[in-house]
């Protein structure tokens, strides 16, 4: 026990008092905010795609290499909807960012029924809108939010729509373009990664603006018109 005149000692009592105000003036541990890793995204250079066989020419970033899939692929018998024969298949793959633009090139004229009877041409439009609104907007359970953009080039006959999907959702970007006469062309952009809005936000961005590209020099080949 302190002796009684170390207490009334007044250098003791200056130490007390400059370590509690020394103390209270320590700041209270906050929790810092996970951070990622900077974006390091790849220069971007255009090349022309131009096949006979896949029906639409456009420009592309040459950082995703084409790769033509199946065609059996198309043929679409799942439940009573109608079947789509003829529908092609080809992927952008952005390997160095893991991701894949998924496109499926449909024409109007082979949509058929169960049955076997050709479906007409609005008919088939409508089908096909419908299956890529499904797809896209079956996102929203995981999505915080779908933009969508009207897609308009009459001078190329390419109207369609852009939808932009913000959130955790598997895919955050969809899209669909025709001429209504006899081209429909699909879209969607997967990552090869667990959805995350904020890891992925500046290669979705970056990927987003080349799908834009895409559309805005999107010509349909006239292999496409039989």
């Amino acid at each position: 026990m302190p002796k009684m005149e170390s207490i009334r000692n007044p250098l003791v009592w200056i130490c007390l008092v400059l370590g509690l105000g020394w103390a209270c003036t320590e700041e209270d541990p906050v929790p810092r905010p996970y951070g990622y890793s900077k974006a390091v995204l790849p220069q971007r250079n255009r090349v022309v795609w131009d096949s006979s066989v896949f029906p639409a020419r456009f420009e592309f970033n040459s950082v995703a290499v084409p790769r033509l899939l199946s065609s059996d692929l198309g043929i679409n018998k799942e439940g009573n909807r109608p079947m789509q024969a003829g529908t092609l298949w080809m992927n952008l793959d952005y390997a160095g960012l893991r991701a894949q633009v998924h496109l499926s090139y449909h024409p109007l004229n082979r949509v058929y029924f169960g049955n076997g009877q050709k479906v007409g041409v609005a008919d088939a439009l409508a089908v096909l809108m419908a299956e890529t609104q499904r797809m896209t907007f079956k996102h929203t359970l995981k999505a915080s939010g779908i933009e969508e953009a009207l897609v308009k080039y009459p001078e190329h006959r390419v109207f369609g729509m852009l939808y932009t999907v913000r959130g955790n959702a598997a895919s955050q970007t969809q899209f669909y373009v025709t001429d209504s006469i006899r081209h429909y062309l699909r879209g969607s952009l997967y990552f090869g990664a667990t959805p995350n809005a904020d890891s992925l936000q500046p290669y979705s961005e970056y990927i987003l603006e080349d799908v834009k590209h895409l559309l805005s020099t999107l010509t349909w080949a006239p292999q496409g018109d039989s």
